[in-house]
């Protein structure tokens, strides 16, 4: 995951453990626990800077462990309190709604970044910070790579666009408002054959 210095699965697994019981990784079996200093902070880095696009995975994966023993539950259980419950009720941090998410993903450099540079951008504590962006992933990733992840999401209707609908390179750029290189290189990587300018199966090329 490029949400962790130090990829390792079983941070994924306590995620999705974490995620499904409320509870913090530590209080897992012990197989999957973390249980050393350095295993939790490394897992704390992963919930702040978990990707939207792997937080949508993890999430799809368990909801699929959910529906496979026909759970019929939401993996994020929230008790409806009513508010003359809480108002009289003294929390230990700040609101967790006192910041909007788009405050929050405004926030949010597009590129590396320190959560206690966030926490200070913000005017609010770590905790906050963190639950905040394990709720509501940011892509901080740089424009570059945000850019390929885009390609890569789009690859596959482009190949319609090509080989079914026989629509010319420059046409499926113009569509998509990037450029020809863009296009030939992404069908290129991909083992798409390139027909020759001009031409599509069935048609002589012009001259």
């Amino acid at each position: 995951m490029r949400s962790n210095l130090r990829p390792d699965a079983r941070h994924a697994q306590r995620w999705i453990f974490h995620t499904l019981t409320g509870s913090p990784p530590h209080l897992a079996h012990p197989e999957l626990a973390a249980g050393t200093q350095a295993q939790r902070r490394q897992y704390q880095r992963l919930r702040w800077r978990i990707l939207p696009a792997e937080a949508k995975l993890l999430t799809h994966t368990a909801q699929a462990l959910l529906d496979e023993h026909s759970i019929d539950e939401p993996l994020r259980w929230t008790p409806q309190l009513p508010s003359r419950v809480l108002r009289r009720l003294s929390l230990p941090g700040p609101d967790p709604g006192s910041i909007t998410v788009t405050q929050l993903h405004q926030a949010v450099p597009g590129s590396d970044f320190s959560i206690a540079r966030l926490t200070l951008t913000l005017n609010t504590t770590t905790d906050h910070v963190i639950y905040l962006l394990s709720q509501h992933p940011a892509d901080w990733s740089p424009p570059r790579f945000r850019r390929t992840q885009h390609n890569a999401t789009r690859l596959g209707q482009w190949r319609i666009w090509y080989e079914q609908d026989h629509l010319s390179l420059q046409a499926i750029a113009d569509w998509e408002r990037t450029s020809l290189a863009t296009i030939r290189l992404a069908l290129l990587r991909n083992g798409i054959h390139l027909r020759p300018a001009g031409s599509y199966p069935g048609r002589p090329r012009r001259k």
